[in-house]
């Protein structure tokens, strides 16, 4: 009987690997067709959406501060439907409970204006500005203190 036994189960395991052999290509076929769908609308998505660009800066540091306490902003911008759109987020790793301050500044066809936006540990904005009134370009920097004239970093500037 064990003879018999091993013979019917050699037989339907060599049954099965065949029937999963015979199938393989026929699903690699399927999910080399799916997979190419997929890709061929991921490219069109990919060429639809917007390219982002990244900025970012460091506060000044002072006062017995090493660098690693520094605040630092990091942010990205993209242009899409006449919209210039920023996201800009802040930090300050020093925890001393001074505020920290981000001025983002931009220009267009009346001059300089300036949006200061502040946090006491970490912040968040997001913002859009439209291109029709000459918007040609925007600087930023950051910085921390009691005062607002404390430890200002350097600008970060972009011109269109």
């Amino acid at each position: 009987m064990s003879k018999l036994r091993s013979v019917l189960v050699g037989t339907a395991l060599a049954g099965a690997l065949a029937a999963g052999i015979a199938a393989a290509p026929a699903q690699a076929a399927t999910a080399a067709t799916a997979s190419a769908a997929s890709a061929a609308s991921t490219a069109s998505v990919a060429q639809a959406q917007y390219t982002k660009h990244w900025f970012s800066g460091s506060s000044s540091f002072g006062r017995g501060e090493s660098r690693g306490e520094r605040s630092n902003y990091k942010g990205y911008w993209y242009y899409s439907g006449g919209r210039y759109y920023f996201d800009i987020e802040a930090r300050d790793h020093d925890r001393d409970r001074e505020n920290t301050y981000v001025d983002f500044s931009y220009h267009d066809n009346g001059g300089w204006h300036t949006r200061r936006f502040a946090t006491g540990g970490h912040g968040e904005w997001k913002f859009n500005i439209s291109a029709r009134g000459g918007f040609d370009g925007f600087r930023t920097r950051i910085g921390e203190g009691n005062s607002r004239d404390f430890d200002w970093g350097n600008y970060y500037r972009h011109s269109f």
